[in-house]
Parts: C-alpha cells; structure tokens; sequence
C-alpha cells in the first residue's frame, strides 16, 4: 500500500501541474515522524472535545480551532523543510 499524502501534498503536486511551484518538498524519516506525532495528538484532543463539549456550536468552533492549529503546526514542518 502506497504512502498517505498530506492534503498540503496533495495540493503542491496539484499547483505543479497547473503550471506553478516546480519544488516538491522532501522530508526526512524524521519529520515524517514528527508530523505522525502532530497528528495523532490532535486527533486525541479533538476526540477529547466530541466528548466532552456537548453543545454543538461551540463544540464544532473548538474542533475547527484546533484543525487550523494543527494545519499550522504542520505548515511550519514543511517551510522548515523547505528552507533547507
């Protein structure tokens, strides 16, 4: 079985063939690592907030909160990368 892609991935590869960025962004085993880690966190807390906020607008704001913090988190990953 084939190695998931990230949607930012995805979406560079995507952006390449439209004619734009010509760089994909390699990452080391260990930053793999780190960006698996990233996940799995957050997909905890977001478990953690279905659990425990029980009114609905205020448990999809803290859930879409902490997918853009995620998102962030793992941004970043890739710039660091990117930069090297």
């Amino acid at each position: 079985m084939g190695e998931l892609k990230s949607a930012w991935e995805i979406a560079m590869e995507k952006s390449k063939k439209m004619g734009g960025e010509e760089e994909l962004v390699r990452l080391s085993s260990n930053q793999k690592n780190e960006i698996a880690e990233i996940r799995k966190v957050y997909e905890a807390k977001i478990a953690e907030v279905e659990i425990l906020i029980q009114e609905p607008e205020k448990r999809e704001k803290e859930i879409e909160r902490l997918r853009r913090e995620r998102a962030r988190k793992i941004e970043s990953l890739y710039q660091k990368a990117k930069e090297k």
